[in-house]
Formats: C-alpha cells, structure tokens, sequence
C-alpha cells in the first residue's frame, strides 16, 4: 500500500484534498447524488485504502469535528480560533486522563502522536469516546465496524460493504453537514467497496503496516551497518541489509509465532463472505 501523499503524486491531482479516484473537491464530497454519477479512475482504484492511515484520519475527523462543534464551521476565524483551541485543550486532557492517548500532541522531529495504536485505543470503545468528543456515538460506531472490516485480511462482501459504508456517510451529512468530509473519510466511504473488488487479496492483506514496521530497521541499518562514505554507499549496504533480512529462506528458520486469534465484531462478520464463526 502507498499513502494518500505518494498516490496523489502518481495520479497528477491538483491538490491533497482533492480526491484522486473521482476529482471531488471538499465542497463536493457531500453531493452523494452527483458522485455516484461521477467518472472514477480505475488506475487509481488498486491504489487501495492503506487501512492502518485510514484509522488514523478517520480519528482525526472525529477530532476535527469535536473540536469545531460549537460554532458549527469547517474552517476558523478570528472569534473562533480561540474556542477551538479552549475545545481541544479539554478534550486532550479528557483523553489522556480516560483512554490514557495522547491526540495531536506535536512531536520534535517525529511528526505527531497520532499513530495506529492511538487510533486504535481511541475507537475500542464508542461510547467512552462519544462521551469525550460529544460526536454522535452511531457515527463513531460505524466508523470503528468499517475500519475493522478493511484490516481484517477475510475476503469482504462489497455490495453489503458498500451499502453499510453509504449509509454511514448518508449519517455523516445529516449531522455534521457543515464539516467536509476529510479525503481518506471520502475514499473509504464511496470508493471503499470499488477498491475492494479490485484488490487481488482481501484488502487487510495489503495493509501498509509492514512497511511501516520497516522504518526502525531502516535507521538501525543506516546507523550501524552502512558505510558513511557518501549517500549511494550508504543507501547501497542499507538496501542489502534490507535484501538479507527479508528473504524468504532465511526468514524460515526464524521461530513463527503464534498469532492470536481475532474475535471480530458482530456487525464485522455480517460484511464478510464468509461469515467467521
């Protein structure tokens, strides 16, 4: 899987915020009527969803609409500025005492808190998170049944999948209208189930998680096992320390562990082909 940055680049769209499978605008994604209509690009379908930056946007939307909820508007002004921030501060605080997260704490070098895990924790339990953000706890459901869906790695129905997904952005606009609906909120919701069926393997088997895992090997490997002469050498040892730990006969005598197993949500089950016992 790639990410909403890499497919935007390949794709040619104009902006971050504009959908690269349909176009849409962020004034447009609300219009459900017209996007049906609306021309998709089947090279941007097997792009994906990338599961594991979905839960996290899909928290941030969440965020985003608790912190905004009061004066009801997408974008701050002058006068409201200082109640989104007053907003954020509390539902912060409320996080980190509650659910023990930390949410859009900026991180020095590292970006921000917002992680996987974070998002994770944040969806376990709507009500908990209903009750925080005083976003509509249905909606938070919803979301939290549709994120598992995509990273389950079972086979999914996408009829069923992509009716389930159209009423929860159909509820999306009759509560919060008045905040457009975030890019990866947009692709997962009308899109998700055309993605689905283009995928060769159940979309949660193309999660971008391994790369991600990747990440702290890369710096180990640059720091200890690379030459410092120069950056093709350096990118050259890193990439055959890469090539090593990856391959497959030597990965075999590694020890396999023993994955748990998941015990998925009712409403997770219904979306499947194959129903898991």
């Amino acid at each position: 899987m790639i990410d909403g940055k890499v497919a935007t680049t390949l794709t040619g769209s104009s902006s971050m915020s504009v959908c690269f499978i349909c176009g849409a605008k962020p004034t447009e994604m609300h219009n459900l009527d017209e996007l049906a209509i609306r021309a998709n690009s089947g090279e941007a379908l097997k792009f994906g969803i990338s599961p594991l930056h979905a839960r996290i946007k899909f928290m941030e939307c969440i965020l985003h609409i608790a912190y905004n909820k009061s004066f009801a508007a997408w974008r701050t002004n002058k006068e409201t500025t200082k109640i989104k921030e007053q907003a954020k501060a509390t539902i912060q605080k409320r996080l980190k005492f509650v659910l023990g997260i930390n949410v859009d704490v900026v991180k020095q070098g590292m970006g921000s808190s917002n992680n996987g895990n974070t998002a994770r924790r944040f969806f376990e339990n709507p009500q908990i998170t209903a009750d925080i953000t005083g976003v509509n706890e249905q909606l938070i459901h919803r979301f939290k049944i549709i994120l598992s869906t995509i990273t389950c790695s079972q086979a999914i129905d996408a009829e069923k999948f992509q009716i389930y997904c159209i009423d929860t952005a159909k509820l999306y606009i009759d509560l919060y209208g008045w905040y457009y609906m975030p890019i990866t909120v947009h692709k997962v919701l009308i899109h998700g189930s055309k993605i689905v069926s283009e995928a060769i393997l159940p979309i949660g088997m193309l999660s971008e998680e391994a790369q991600e895992a990747r990440n702290k090997d890369y710096r180990r490997y640059r720091l200890y096992h690379s030459r410092k002469t120069g950056r093709s050498s350096t990118n050259e040892d890193v990439m055959h320390h890469l090539l090593i730990s990856s391959d497959p006969y030597i990965n075999s005598f590694r020890t396999k562990l023993k994955l748990k197993k998941l015990d998925y949500h009712e409403d997770v089950k219904k979306l499947l082909i194959n129903e898991i016992e």
